[in-house]
């Protein structure tokens, strides 16, 4: 026979097994865990203009043949990133092309930085600055912030070097866009204008 404390103990450890599964589950899946997420039911317009799309970092002074796209890789990753946050959101390729949008996300990179190895086993780390402004329909600035999005891999061989370049640049990317798009989701600025 059972009583109340056991039962209530009991039931305890059944709801902390089944937070854990789906913990487990989540990051199995590569899907990050946020308790608090919302959407921002925001018309908004995603600035990314063909200059911004074309930016393309060189590498060190010694290497000045290497490059990194990521210009091309932030305007494959962004929309999707900020999709989860603002799911009324409009891709557009200039600020007059808003229409009816409520805020506009403008987006820059500040800095982009990559260290270079000795090896082709080597790690090497690149990190990118991405700033914020975010506009409203009559032009003044809503909210602003910086983030930063960072990646390591191998520096790669002769075979494989211009892939991990690549690999390392859409990696740095994707981490700045997930960095954005929790921080715009918990902007306090944006939650009060999304009510």
């Amino acid at each position: 026979m059972t009583t109340p404390q056991t039962r209530h103990c009991l039931l305890a450890q059944a709801r902390w097994c089944a937070l854990f599964l789906v913990a487990t589950v989540a990051i199995a899946l590569g899907q990050p865990i946020s308790p608090t997420a919302e959407t921002l039911p925001l018309k908004v317009a995603l600035v990314l203009t063909p200059e911004f799309c074309a930016t393309i970092t060189k590498g060190a002074l010694f290497t000045t043949k290497e490059e990194f796209k990521i210009g091309k890789a932030a305007c494959t990753e962004l929309e999707p990133a900020l999709k989860s946050v603002f799911p009324n959101l409009a891709r557009v390729e200039a600020a007059t092309l808003s229409g009816d949008a409520q805020v506009m996300l403008l987006p820059r990179f500040v800095n982009v930085g990559a260290t270079m190895g000795l090896t082709a086993f080597s790690n090497r780390e690149m990190t990118v600055l991405l700033e914020w402004t975010v506009k409203d329909m009559s032009g003044n600035t809503v909210w602003l912030g910086t983030v930063q999005g960072s990646a390591k891999h191998h520096v790669g061989n002769m075979f494989s070097y211009k892939k991990n370049c690549m690999l390392i640049a859409e990696d740095s990317i994707k981490d700045a866009a997930a960095q954005s798009a929790s921080k715009m989701a918990s902007a306090p600025e944006l939650r009060k204008l999304a009510q």
